[in-house]
This record gives structure tokens, C-alpha cells and sequence, in this order.
């Protein structure tokens, strides 16, 4: 039942990230739900009822509060985000084709500072 509940309340903060993100400089941009006043309000007091029913639940079978340690997880995003960024320096793009020389001065760069920023992350949950 815990865990039950556990992934509810996990889903329930990733379904209001959908409805809250910020996609202002996104690279792409993901679709926000188109709800009228009405709709966001109604959104948020069932997000909000489904909380405290979740609490309720958990007081009334004495469930005790799971604490996690997330930096494995954020450690194992990093790295898959390393390795998904590092394909596209230009010395890996050659596996598809020819590759302007040019990226190697303009893509390259801007890559490995992302992949640098990438490894911090990496590193602090390492920590």
C-alpha cells in the first residue's frame, strides 16, 4: 500500500510540473494544457483533495514516512544526459555522414561546456 501511494504522490508532482512548467527557452516546447480559470482551479483542488487523502491513508494504517536518498537517481540522470550530449560532438556525428569541419569550432565548444556543466552536476550528487 505504501508504495502504492508513494508512486501516486510522485505522479502527482510530475502531472502539476506538466501544468506549471515554465517552457520559456525551451528547445522544445511542450504542450500546456489549455484550461480556463475554472478548469485550473477544479485542476488544483483535486490535486490538492488527493494529497490529503493520501495523508489521511497514511495516518489511519500508520505508515511511516519513507525517507529516500535521491542522488543515485540524479547521478544516473546525469550520466545518461552525458552520454546522450557527448554523441553530438562533431568527431561522433561522422557515424552518419559527412560532418562540416566548421563544428568543430562552433558546436564542439558549446557542447563540452555542457558536458562539463553536466559532469558538476554529476559529481555534486556524487557527493
Amino acid at each position: 500500500m505504501g508504495v502504492a501511494l508513494r508512486l501516486l504522490e510522485e505522479r502527482l508532482s510530475r502531472i502539476e510540473n506538466i501544468a506549471d512548467r515554465d517552457e520559456s527557452g525551451a528547445l522544445y516546447g511542450r504542450a500546456r494544457p489549455q484550461w480556463d480559470a475554472e478548469e485550473r482551479a477544479r485542476f488544483d483542488a483535486v490535486l490538492a483533495e488527493l494529497r490529503a487523502a493520501i495523508v489521511a491513508i497514511t495516518k489511519d494504517f500508520d505508515l511511516a514516512r519513507e525517507e529516500r536518498d535521491s542522488t543515485a537517481e540524479i547521478a544516473g540522470l546525469t550520466r545518461v544526459s552525458w552520454e546522450n550530449l557527448a554523441g553530438i560532438q562533431s568527431r561522433r556525428l561522422r557515424a552518419y555522414g559527412r560532418v562540416d569541419p566548421g563544428l568543430r569550432t562552433t558546436l564542439d565548444p558549446a557542447v563540452e561546456h555542457v558536458l562539463a556543466l553536466v559532469s558538476a552536476l554529476e559529481e555534486i550528487a556524487h557527493q
